[in-house]
């Protein structure tokens, strides 16, 4: 039995060391943790190259991290564009990750969330100090998803996706801690991705509800039936690994009340250092969105998140950030978007 366990131990050491194996294991980990197509891997003696058509906000580093860790790999490397002709030579196993196919439910999104907007669908909760003196409490539950994806022009990729979400705040000054206001949101998103351009079409539903202890606390407030569904285009482009910008239009299609302005634009920065610290598991990183609408007389509304995200050393979808933030323009919360707010805060925000 002793022999038997030594002859299978030794087996297998061969085997993860060969190069047909790490090809292999590479390609698969590639492609189903990075999302990563149409990429070639190349291996001679344990070394592995990896060309990548796109990595877009995929990490470089992590990606090597990831491939250092199959047995039997002495050293990895990514580089971006085609492998050159001639790369494969004797002794180099060559192996290529599937190109872009059709996939109903797939994992991850084309469109990279944008972190700093107070109405981007996630699970979330932050505390804010009103400059005015007030402190609040803000939740967000939701999510958005892909339903379908496809093969695009211009080799990228197109989904299908869906977005809902609740947001709330809360005054934390009053003993039965009063709901203020909450926002429903549902959207329906188109996404296209080539690279590193991406962007997303979106019909979306917002409606605000004011919260019964809140009303009664303030009679002069008068309630509003604010509904409308927008109808947005926006498009993000990722600089570097570490530099992301974006930026977009929309118009109300349908709205209540009839005297609500409809166009709105958005625009943001997004840095996400290429440095981790504490054995890979945690990122700085810093974004801003800035928003004006016609509803608020074109009043600039910004918001500025900082700190720092925890993420899986090797691989993973899900993040978990701490932030410092800061917010100053039109109310974000529905029915209170006439009044102007300004706060400094601190949040926990959760993205799978």
């Amino acid at each position: 039995m002793f022999l038997l366990g030594v002859t299978v131990g030794l087996a297998g050491t061969a085997v993860a060391a060969s190069d047909q194996y790490i090809a292999g294991y590479a390609a698969g980990l590639l492609e189903h943790e990075f999302h990563l197509s149409g990429a070639v891997v190349q291996v001679e003696q344990g070394r592995v190259v990896v060309y990548a058509k796109r990595l877009a906000a995929e990490d470089p580093a992590k990606i090597v991290t990831a491939l250092e860790a199959i047995p039997g790999v002495a050293g990895a490397e990514v580089r971006t564009g085609p492998a050159p002709e001639g790369a494969a030579g004797p002794g180099v196993v060559q192996a290529t990750t599937p190109t872009a196919e059709s996939k109903f439910l797939p994992r991850g999104l084309l469109v990279d969330p944008f972190h700093a907007d107070l109405r981007w669908p996630h699970f979330g909760a932050s505390y804010h100090s009103l400059a005015s003196g007030g402190r609040e409490f803000a939740s967000a539950f939701g999510e958005s998803f892909a339903v379908y994806r496809d093969a695009a022009p211009f080799q990228g990729e197109w989904e299908l996706g869906i977005q809902a979400g609740v947001f709330g705040v809360f005054d934390t000054q009053k003993r039965s801690i009063d709901l203020i206001n909450a926002d429903y949101t549902f959207g329906i998103v188109a996404s296209y991705r080539a690279d590193k351009l991406s962007g997303f079409i979106r019909i979306r539903h917002q409606s605000s509800h004011l919260g019964d202890e809140f009303l009664l606390s303030n009679p002069q407030i008068v309630r509003i039936n604010l509904s409308f569904e927008e109808l947005d285009l926006k498009v993000s482009y990722d600089l570097t690994t570490w530099l992301r910008l974006y930026g977009g239009v929309g118009t109300i299609v349908r709205k209540d009340p009839s005297t609500l302005g409809r166009e709105t634009t958005q625009g943001g920065v997004e840095l996400k250092s290429p440095w981790l610290f504490l054995g890979g598991k945690v990122r700085p990183v810093a974004y801003a969105d800035f928003q004006t609408h016609a509803r608020t007389n074109w009043s600039v509304g910004q918001s500025i998140m900082a700190g720092l995200q925890f993420e899986n050393a090797k691989i993973g979808d899900r993040k978990l950030q701490v932030l410092g933030e800061y917010y100053s323009g039109p109310r974000p919360d529905g029915q209170l978007f006439t009044q102007r707010v300004e706060w400094i805060g601190m949040g926990i925000h959760l993205w799978f």
